[in-house]
């Protein structure tokens, strides 16, 4: 049976389209070259997809576009590549190539794609796509068809594959950082899990291995610490990468943004790996069970300095190592004034949530960011 190839011009969702915004800015370019460009900003009527088209001048013109696909498109999308500087710079990386820029939001209603159509995805882009070709043919005066070309990274990488495998909008694709069907959660839990398993051994580790060391990173390892490193470097994760950790950087990556997914697909879990026999964290002598935080405690006061903020429109957050962002929200210094606090020396608080069981905010779960204690204690959200 024959595929069916897609055809936006036949789409009647995509036949409207509306230019809201038309002018001349400059990007900056790290050679210190400025490039003039036309920026032409639009949607689609009647739908929510909205479009950005970047054009150079005539003279640096040479008859394509780049198309770039967020890993994660959010409502105003469209203008992510806007905030961009210096290498993450794809709109002046077009322009130097003689190509003109798009991206659209892919007619996204949140910033995760909440309720969304997943064929919206590459039909909505290759609407915006063949527009653009009209504009281009337009505004550069000729009948010549510009070639096409669409990219992305991770999430956008598999948009780009579905893009060029179902419609001939494009001439071709670049995916990259395509990850396999047990790439997440699993390749940010197991670093997670190694950054407090190991947290107090990275400096050993790469002393072990650097000039002069003693060429055996277990040497000076707790048990707990020497099979957690070789079970990691087993599945990959080079001992030397742990550099940044031993500089004090411990970060989740996008395990917060993850963690509902998680629990929804397996609630019971969460119950099972402290209860059941043969999880670790029933294992009252295991680290799990030593780093596992519970204590009750009440809120005496909410301090509210600002208003929480979302995202810029134009912050550039639409990169494979960034995009998971848009999800978080800013507290603006907002902090949660409680009775008490956990006590100990080496607490791990990374990933520690809070479980409000009364008040107005019963049943809401809070990842607290840090503790910091004064004469009255303190927790920052």
């Amino acid at each position: 049976m024959a595929k069916t190839i897609y055809d936006p011009k036949q789409d009647p969702r995509f036949q409207h389209p509306v230019i809201d915004r038309d002018e001349w800015q400059e990007r900056y370019l790290p050679n210190g070259e400025t490039i003039p460009f036309r920026l032409i900003h639009g949607y689609f009527e009647g739908t929510d997809v909205k479009f950005l088209f970047c054009f150079p001048p005539a003279d640096r013109y040479e008859n394509r576009f780049h198309h770039y696909l967020s890993p994660f498109p959010g409502p105003d999308e469209e203008m992510a590549s806007l905030g961009h500087t210096f290498v993450g710079d794809s709109i002046g990386f077009a322009l130097r190539c003689g190509a003109y820029f798009i991206e659209t939001n892919m007619g996204s209603h949140s910033q995760f794609g909440g309720n969304r159509d997943d064929h919206l995805t590459w039909q909505s882009s290759a609407a915006a796509a063949e527009f653009s070709r009209e504009k281009a043919m337009e505004i550069y005066e000729t009948d010549q068809r510009p070639y096409g070309y669409v990219y992305g990274g991770s999430g956008g990488g598999y948009k780009s594959m579905a893009c060029i495998e179902n419609t001939r909008a494009w001439d071709g694709a670049v995916p990259f950082v395509i990850g396999s069907p047990v790439s997440l959660p699993n390749t940010i839990t197991m670093h997670v899990q190694g950054q407090r398993v190991l947290r107090n051994a990275f400096g050993k580790i790469l002393d072990a291995l650097d000039a002069g060391g003693s060429g055996d990173p277990y040497k000076d390892l707790t048990p707990d610490e020497a099979q957690m490193l070789e079970e990691l470097t087993k599945m990959g994760f080079p001992p030397l990468g742990w550099y940044l950790e031993a500089k004090g950087i411990i970060d989740p990556g996008s395990l917060p943004v993850l963690m509902p997914g998680i629990k929804g697909m397996d609630p019971a879990y969460f119950t099972d790996f402290w209860t059941k026999p043969g999880y670790a964290g029933a294992d009252p002598n295991s680290s799990s069970s030593k780093d596992r935080i519970v204590f009750r405690t009440k809120v005496k006061a909410v301090q509210q300095p600002g208003k929480a903020q979302e995202r810029a429109v134009e912050d550039g957050q639409n990169g494979v190592d960034d995009a998971w962002k848009k999800q978080l929200v800013s507290g603006n210094g907002a902090y949660l004034e409680l009775e008490e606090l956990p006590q100990g020396d080496n607490l791990y608080l990374e990933g520690l949530s809070m479980i409000f069981q009364d008040g107005e905010a019963k049943g809401a779960t809070l990842l607290m960011g840090k503790m910091m204690r004064f004469t009255q204690i303190h927790c920052a959200m």
